[in-house]
């Protein structure tokens, strides 16, 4: 019996990231056949961005 792929294993994953990123984010948490060093680029271009926007919007 073949195993289906989870949602998070497919390349739905970067059309999430761009879209709805809080899914995107969760699926690259949860995610087998995204290395560890893309995680964490991810989540620190995430983290870069935020604190950009709340650097932008509070001046």
């Amino acid at each position: 019996m073949e195993t289906k792929k989870k949602w998070y294993n497919r390349y739905i994953l970067g059309y999430l990231l761009i879209f709805f990123p809080p899914l995107g984010l969760y699926g690259v948490y949860k995610s087998e056949t995204v290395p560890l060093k893309w995680k964490k680029a991810t989540y620190a271009a995430f983290a870069l961005a935020m604190i950009g926007l709340i650097i932008m919007y509070s001046i």
